[in-house]
């Protein structure tokens, strides 16, 4: 939570993100879910470590947008004391290969137009716009998203 406040932060209202709490509860039954899509292998996740604990994560896989296809990072995010360090870099390096050795000729992403250093880091590995844009659904505040793709054929 801490990294998706600080990552949104005057691109959301801040009184929406301050508001943003986790439940303990709602955590361990997180966790479930997430332990037992790891392990029916349906949740592609990689985790990025630092100073002795988790500092980061990449998910990824077969997009789910039918008209886009190909493969996706859904989510890549590092907390605010390990960015700039390379943990970012590493993770989207190795969720990218992984998409490739899956299979897939091309891997899209969504980012908030409004987040300019994420979109800076994306132009930088190399992914560029791809001119679709869509909006936030409920229950959050409307944000418009830039979606980005990434040849994964080294020939093109």
């Amino acid at each position: 939570m801490t990294t998706w406040k600080s990552a949104y932060r005057g691109i959301m209202p801040d009184d929406y993100l301050d508001a943003l709490a986790v439940e303990p509860d709602a955590v361990s039954g997180m966790e479930a879910g997430l332990a037992a899509a790891l392990d029916e292998g349906r949740v592609p996740l990689l985790v990025g470590e630092a100073g002795g604990g988790v500092a980061g994560f990449a998910n990824f896989g077969r997009c789910h947008d039918e008209e886009i296809g190909g493969g996706e990072v859904f989510a890549l995010y590092v907390l605010p004391e390990s960015q700039s360090g390379g943990l970012g870099r590493a993770l989207l390096t190795a969720a990218v290969e992984r998409l490739r050795a899956d299979g897939h000729e091309e891997a899209g992403l969504w980012v908030a137009s409004g987040n300019t250093r994420a979109r800076r880091f994306y132009e930088c590995f190399g992914f560029v716009p791809s001119g679709r844009t869509k909006s936030l659904p409920e229950p959050f505040p409307p944000v418009e998203e830039i979606h980005y793709t990434l040849s994964l054929n080294p020939l093109l």
